[in-house]
Order: structure tokens, then sequence, then C-alpha cells
């Protein structure tokens, strides 16, 4: 599944002008994109996606896709906080979503910040499509659930 991001990756590249490179990964296995690019790639058993863009108007980006089913109860008691906003969601997948939204501010903050967010320092609204962080980094947010749920957090340039 890896293997078919990076596949997807080099497409997406491709379309933007940028040849034959080689994703390399970092010690923590996070890609190493090319000068002048942003991207994020994810999959799970069935399925891989990838988004990459010009550092430009966007600054980073990040995505995650998982399973379109309910978030396990124990997995949900450790990824909600007070501060999340998940009500313009199906009930039946917000935890989910949620989840995914979360690890995809990550992916795009991270190599902004440099700094390990845990799930309690990201607050989703999934109502206004946004996200902020406890440092204050805010991250834009689009989703879609079929086949899976598939979440793309983007940093725009002027946001802190």
């Amino acid at each position: 599944a890896s293997g078919a991001a990076r596949w997807i990756t080099h497409g997406l590249l491709a379309e933007l002008g940028v040849g034959d490179v080689a994703i390399l990964r970092t010690p923590t296995g996070a890609p190493v994109w090319p000068d002048g690019i942003t991207g994020s790639l994810a999959h799970d058993d069935d399925m891989a996606v990838a988004a990459v863009a010009p550092i430009g108007d966007i600054a980073s980006l990040g995505i995650d896709v998982e399973p379109a089913q309910p978030l396990p109860d124990d997995i949900l008691a450790l990824v909600t906080t007070p501060a999340d906003r998940t009500d313009a969601a199906d009930r039946h997948l917000a935890g989910r979503i949620l989840f995914a939204a979360k690890e995809a501010v990550y992916k795009a903050v991270y190599p902004l910040d440099r700094e390990v967010l845990g799930y309690e320092d990201i607050a989703i609204d999934l109502n206004a499509g946004q996200a902020t962080t406890k440092t204050g980094r805010k991250a834009r947010l689009a989703y879609c659930v079929a086949p899976r749920v598939v979440v793309l957090a983007f940093i725009e340039r002027d946001a802190q």
C-alpha cells in the first residue's frame, strides 16, 4: 500500500511538472518532498491516497484514509476533546472522521513546527471545516466518506 501511495504521488508530481524524483523517507518515515513542493500520503489495507501542491498559498498538506466504519469506543475516548465539533458529520462516522482529521492535521503541522502533538492538542471543528492546534496553528479541512473516510488538511501560507 505504501508503494501505491508513492506511485500516485509520482503521477501527481508529474502533473505539476516535477519529473522523475525519488520520494525518500526521513528516519521517522515521513516523505521528503522535492524543493518547492508540499504533500502527504496515506494508506490502509485497501486504499492509498496522496496530495501534493506547490508551496505558495498552501504551506503544508496532510491526508489520512480510514475505513468508513464507526470508531471503536475506546479509541474515540482517546481522540475526542470537549473542543471538538462534529455535528455536521454523519453521527455513525463522526468519530472516524474526527480521528482521520486529527491524523491529517498532525501530518500538515509537524513539518512546519517539528512539534509532536497528541490528539488532545488538536481541536477539530468539522462544522466549520477547520482545526486549531495548541500552538495556535490553523488548518482547513475537507473530507469525504465514500468508499473510505479521507480527510485532507491544509495550512494556508498566511495562517499561523
